[in-house]
C-alpha cells in the first residue's frame, strides 16, 4: 500500500509537469516566435523584485508668500536607504494654491529633487498641501507636506534717486518705499534699467527681499549719456503686476581721443588695374573711460590729392557722424598715381584729431622690365638622370619696382622635363613678391642638353613716363609684345618649324618693335612671335625665358680649340677632335672643334708647372658644363705629384669652367701620368689620363724609338740603327713613330 501511493504521487507529478509544458507551449514558452514571458518586476532571474521606495518631502518654510517663495525638497531613497538617483519627481498643489518654479525634477546622486513654489495668485490665503509624487520599480510612492499662504496686500509707495541730474560715469543711489508691508510676509523687489540691458550701466543689487517697507539700490552709469539723455528704471514686485517707473537724466560724457582703428585693405592698386581699387578706413571717437561714443561729427581728408584720389567719391575732404559704437568709417578710391596716402581725422569743433598709419597705393599688374626669373640651378645632371630636380623663381614687380598683389598668378612651360603649370606670388619674408615652380627632368631631353623654361603673366607693358603722370601718354616709348615661344635654340630667333608658340589672343598680326630706347632692347629672354603685336601700349603676357644645362653624367674635358703646346701623338697621329655647338645664330649652330685631353702626352715639360684644361661633360652635340657640384681629384704615378688650384666643385653656371692643377717631379723622376677623377653628383666617375715627360721632344722619340726597337722581337729588323727610318718597313714606321700634335 505504501509503494502504491508513492507511486501515484510519481505519476501525478509527471503528469503535472506534461500539463505545464503542453501549457508553456501554447503560450509560446517553449520556444519559437512568440517569445519568452518575463514574470515579475526586475531581474534575470524572473522573480519579482521586492524593493521599495520611500518619499519625504519638506519645505524651506510653511509659509509662503509672493515676495517669500518657499523651496520645496523631495528625497528619495530605497527601503534599504540607499538613495535613487535618475527619478521623475512630479510636485503638485493639492488645492491648486500653489505655482512652481519647475512642476517635475530629476533625483540627483543623493536621491533629492527641488523646485520652488510660489503663490498662485498674490492676494490668495489660506493652507494648502504640496506633494512629491515618483513611480519606483512600477509602483507609485508620494508623500506631502502642509502650507501656509499669506497674502501680499503692499503697494509701491515712491521710488526715487539722491541725485536729480546724473553726471557721465556718476553713481546715484535709489531708494523704494512700500506700503503694507509686514515682518511674517517679506516682499521681494526687482530693478531693471534700460542702461544696463544696453551695457551701459550696472546695478547693485538687482533683486531685493524687504519686510520693512525700504529697500535701496546703487545705479552706476557706464557713458548711457552717449546712447540717451535719461536712464529709465523700473521697479517691481515679484508676483505681483505692480510696477513704478523712475526717469534719472544722465550726462553725455565728453570726447577725449579719436584713434585710428584700421584700413582694410593696407594696399591698394590704380584705378583700371583690375585689382582691388579702394580701402575703407576706420576712426573711434572715445570718451575718457575709452569706450565708443555716437553721434559725433567727425571731418576726414586725405594728405594728398594727387592722381584723382578720392574720398568717398569725393575730391576733398568729407564729414561723417560717428555710429553705436563711435567708429566712422570713409572710403579712399585710388587715383592714377600710385603713392602712400594718410587720412586725418578731426572732431569737429575741436581739436581733437588724429591720422591713419600709411596705406600704399601701388601700380599692382606686374611690368616686363621689372619680370624676372632664374633656376635655382643653372646646370643640373639631367641628360642621363630622370627626376632631377631643379626650381625657377619669378620675382614679380609693378612699373616702379613694388611687389605684384598675393595671388598674381604665373604660368610656367618648358620645352623637357616636367614643371608645375601655375604658381601664384605672395610676399616672402623680406616682403617680396615671389612664385616658385618645381621643375624635375623626364622625357623630351633635348639633344644638345640646353632646355628653355618660360614664366609668363597677365601685366601690362613698359613704358617711358617723360611727363611723371604714372599714366601712358601717347607719343611715350614703350615696349610692344605679342605672342611668346619657346625658342628651342634660344637665340631670339623664331622657328615655327620646330618654336613651340602661345597664342595670348593679342588680336593683332602688326610687326613687333622693341622701341626706341636701348631698354627696350629684346634679347632671347624676352621672346616674342613676329608680326603678333598691336603697336599700342596696353595690357600684355609679361615673359622671362632662362635655358637650363641637363649635364650628363659622364665627364670629356677638353684643352680647348687647341692642343696644349707640348701635346705630342703616338703611333704618328693625335686624338681626333670633337666637333660641338657653341650657340646659335638665327637658329643656324655655330661649331667649333675641340682637342680631347684623355691619351695626351705633353714632352718638354717642366719639372713644376702649372695645366689648365676645361671640364666639359660628355654631350656629343654641345660644348655644356658639368653639373653643378661635381668635384675633381687627381692621382699620379710615383715621383709625380698633382694640386687642384681651382675648378672644383664646378659652379652653378651654364658656361664650361676651366679645372686648373700644379705637378711636380721629384729629384729621381723625369716623366710619370697625371689620372683626373671627375665624380658627377649622382656618383658617377669619369677618369682622364696625362702623360707628362721632362724629356724634350727630340731626346724623347729618340729613348722612345730604342725602347721600341729593343723590345720589338716579332718585326724582322731590316737595319740597326734604329734612327735610321729609312731602312725600317712600313710597319715599323708606323708603329715606332712620334708626331707634334698641330692645331
Amino acid at each position: 500500500m505504501m509503494k502504491l501511493v508513492g507511486l501515484g504521487k510519481r505519476v501525478l507529478n509527471g503528469l503535472a509537469g506534461v500539463a505545464l509544458s503542453a501549457a508553456l507551449v501554447a503560450c509560446g514558452g517553449g520556444g519559437g516566435s512568440a517569445g519568452t514571458p518575463v514574470v515579475g518586476g526586475g531581474g534575470n532571474s524572473g522573480t519579482p523584485s521586492t524593493d521599495t521606495a520611500a518619499v519625504a518631502v519638506s519645505l524651506s518654510s510653511t509659509t509662503v508668500t509672493a515676495g517669500a517663495p518657499a523651496t520645496v525638497t523631495a528625497t528619495v531613497t530605497n527601503k534599504a536607504g540607499t538613495p535613487l538617483a535618475g527619478l521623475i519627481v512630479k510636485f503638485s498643489t493639492d488645492g491648486g494654491l500653489g505655482s512652481f518654479s519647475a512642476a517635475s525634477a530629476l533625483t540627483d546622486a543623493a536621491g533629492v529633487a527641488t523646485t520652488v513654489m510660489s503663490p498662485a495668485n498674490a492676494t490668495s490665503t489660506g493652507a494648502d498641501t504640496v506633494r512629491a509624487a515618483v513611480t519606483y520599480l512600477d509602483k507609485p510612492y508620494s508623500a506631502s507636506a502642509g502650507f501656509q499662504l499669506t497674502a501680499t496686500n503692499v503697494t509701491i509707495s515712491s521710488f526715487t534717486s539722491d541725485v536729480a541730474n546724473l553726471s557721465a560715469y556718476g553713481q546715484a543711489n535709489l531708494t523704494v518705499t512700500l506700503a503694507g508691508t509686514s515682518a511674517t510676509a517679506p516682499v521681494t523687489l526687482s530693478v531693471t534699467s534700460s542702461c544696463t540691458t544696453a551695457g551701459k550701466g550696472t546695478l547693485t543689487p538687482t533683486t531685493q527681499t524687504t519686510s520693512t517697507g525700504r529697500a535701496t539700490f546703487t545705479f552706476r552709469d557706464g557713458g548711457c549719456g552717449a546712447l540717451a539723455a535719461a536712464e529709465n528704471l523700473q521697479v517691481s514686485v515679484n508676483g505681483t503686476s505692480l510696477t513704478q517707473t523712475l526717469a534719472l537724466p544722465v550726462s553725455s560724457p565728453s570726447a577725449a581721443s579719436i584713434g585710428f582703428v584700421s584700413a582694410s585693405p593696407t594696399n591698394i592698386y590704380l584705378r583700371g588695374s583690375g585689382l582691388v581699387e579702394s580701402s575703407n578706413v576706420t576712426f573711434q571717437v572715445k570718451d575718457a573711460n575709452s569706450n565708443g561714443l555716437p553721434g559725433r561729427t567727425v571731418v576726414l581728408e586725405p594728405s594728398v590729392l594727387v592722381g584723382d584720389l578720392r574720398l568717398d567719391d569725393q575730391t576733398g575732404a568729407v564729414t561723417k557722424v560717428t555710429d553705436s559704437n563711435g567708429n566712422v568709417i570713409v572710403r579712399i578710391n585710388s587715383g592714377t598715381v600710385p603713392t602712400p596716402v594718410r587720412i586725418k581725422a578731426t572732431l569737429q569743433g575741436s581739436n581733437i584729431s588724429t591720422v591713419s598709419s600709411s596705406l600704399a597705393i601701388a601700380v599692382g599688374l606686374p611690368s616686363q622690365l621689372n619680370f624676372s626669373m632664374s633656376p635655382a640651378t643653372l646646370n643640373i645632371e639631367g641628360f642621363n638622370i630622370q627626376g632631377a630636380p631643379n626650381t625657377y623663381t619669378v620675382i614679380a614687380s609693378d612699373r616702379l619696382g613694388n611687389p605684384v598683389p598675393d595671388g598674381t598668378a604665373i604660368n610656367f612651360v618648358s620645352e623637357g622635363g616636367q614643371i608645375q603649370a601655375i604658381r601664384q606670388t605672395s610676399l616672402n619674408s623680406n616682403g617680396i613678391a615671389t612664385a616658385t615652380a618645381n621643375f624635375v627632368s623626364s622625357a623630351p631631353v633635348p639633344a644638345d642638353g640646353r632646355l628653355t623654361v618660360v614664366a609668363y603673366a597677365l601685366g601690362e607693358k613698359s613704358f617711358l613716363d617723360t611727363n611723371g603722370n604714372n599714366v601712358y601718354d601717347t607719343g611715350e616709348d614703350f615696349q610692344d609684345l605679342g605672342d611668346l615661344f619657346l625658342d628651342r635654340k634660344y637665340d631670339g630667333f623664331y622657328q615655327a618649324s620646330e618654336d613651340q608658340f602661345i597664342s595670348l589672343a593679342t588680336g593683332d598680326v602688326k610687326a613687333c618693335s622693341d622701341g626706341a630706347s636701348a631698354l627696350f632692347k629684346r634679347d632671347e629672354s624676352v621672346p616674342v612671335r613676329p608680326n603678333t603685336c598691336s603697336q599700342q601700349w596696353g595690357r600684355a603676357y609679361v615673359r622671362r625665358a632662362v635655358q637650363t644645362v641637363l649635364s650628363t653624367s659622364a665627364s670629356r674635358p677638353l684643352w680647348g680649340t687647341t692642343w696644349h703646346p707640348n701635346a705630342v701623338g703616338a703611333a704618328g697621329s693625335c686624338a681626333a677632335p670633337v666637333t660641338l655647338t657653341t650657340h646659335y645664330v638665327d637658329d643656324v649652330e655655330q661649331r667649333l672643334n675641340y682637342r680631347v685631353v684623355h691619351g695626351t702626352q705633353l714632352y718638354g715639360m717642366g719639372t713644376a708647372s702649372t695645366i689648365t684644361l676645361t671640364l666639359a661633360d660628355a654631350n656629343d652635340v654641345a660644348r655644356n658644363p658639368m653639373a653643378a657640384g661635381t668635384v675633381v681629384a687627381f692621382v699620379t704615378t710615383d715621383g709625380l705629384s698633382a694640386t687642384l688650384l681651382g675648378g672644383s666643385p664646378v659652379a652653378n653656371s651654364l658656361s664650361v669652367g676651366g679645372v686648373t692643377f700644379s705637378y711636380k717631379f721629384d729629384d729621381k723622376t723625369s716623366e710619370g701620368t697625371v689620372t683626373m677623377n671627375v665624380k658627377s653628383p649622382s656618383g658617377l666617375t669619369t677618369s682622364v689620363s696625362i702623360f707628362i715627360s721632362k724629356l724634350d721632344y727630340g731626346q724623347a722619340v729618340k729613348d722612345a724609338l730604342q725602347k721600341l726597337w729593343d723590345a720589338d722581337t716579332a718585326t724582322p729588323k731590316t737595319a740597326t740603327d734604329p734612327s735610321d727610318q729609312s731602312k725600317w718597313t712600313a710597319d715599323q714606321r708606323y708603329r715606332y713613330s712620334l708626331a707634334a700634335c698641330t692645331p
